[in-house]
C-alpha cells in the first residue's frame, strides 16, 4: 500500500503518521491491500478552484475526490485509487459548527473521499446515499483515533 501525503497549505499542522495510520485503516476495512492513494491538504482558496474548474460550483468545499479508476483507461494501473484533496480551513469550520473535534472532523472527511474513490457515490439516488452513509459510519466506528 502506497499513501503519498502532500501539505500544501500553512495555516494547520499535518500529522502524517496519523493521517497514514487512517488512510491504511479505511483501506483495509474495505478489503484494499495493495492500493495506491494521494492525500492533499489545501486551503479554501485553492479546493475553490477544484471546485469550480471540475465541479462548475464556485465555492470551497470540504473534501474533493478524483478517483482514477473511473473512464477511459481506468483499469490500467488498478492499484491507483487517486486523489483526495481536503480544505483544513473548512476542516475547521465544520469542526466548529458541528461541535466536533478537529481530528474527528478530518477523520470523516478522509473516510468519505476515500469512499467516493472506491466508487461511493451519494449524489446517484437516495438508496446511494443511505449505502455511502452507513459505510462511513461503520468505518467511523472502527478506525483507531
Amino acid at each position: 500500500m502506497e499513501i503519498s501525503i502532500l501539505n500544501r497549505q500553512r495555516k494547520y499542522p499535518v500529522n502524517t503518521q496519523q493521517i497514514n495510520d487512517w488512510v491504511r485503516q479505511i483501506l483495509l476495512l474495505q478489503k484494499i491491500n495493495d492500493g495506491e492513494v494521494s492525500i492533499v491538504f489545501v486551503n479554501n482558496r485553492r479546493i475553490r478552484t477544484y471546485n469550480r474548474d471540475y465541479r462548475q460550483i464556485d465555492r470551497p468545499t470540504d473534501v474533493l475526490s478524483f478517483p482514477m479508476r473511473e473512464g477511459v483507461g481506468g483499469d490500467l494501473h488498478p492499484e491507483f485509487l487517486g486523489d483526495v484533496m481536503i480544505s483544513l480551513e473548512m476542516t475547521e469550520f465544520e469542526s466548529i459548527r458541528d461541535q466536533r473535534d478537529m481530528h474527528e472532523q478530518l477523520l470523516i472527511l478522509l473516510i468519505h473521499g476515500i469512499l467516493h474513490l472506491l466508487g461511493y457515490d451519494h449524489e446517484r439516488s437516495v438508496n446511494d446515499e443511505k449505502k455511502m452513509k452507513r459505510r462511513e459510519r461503520y468505518i467511523l466506528e472502527r478506525v483507531k483515533r
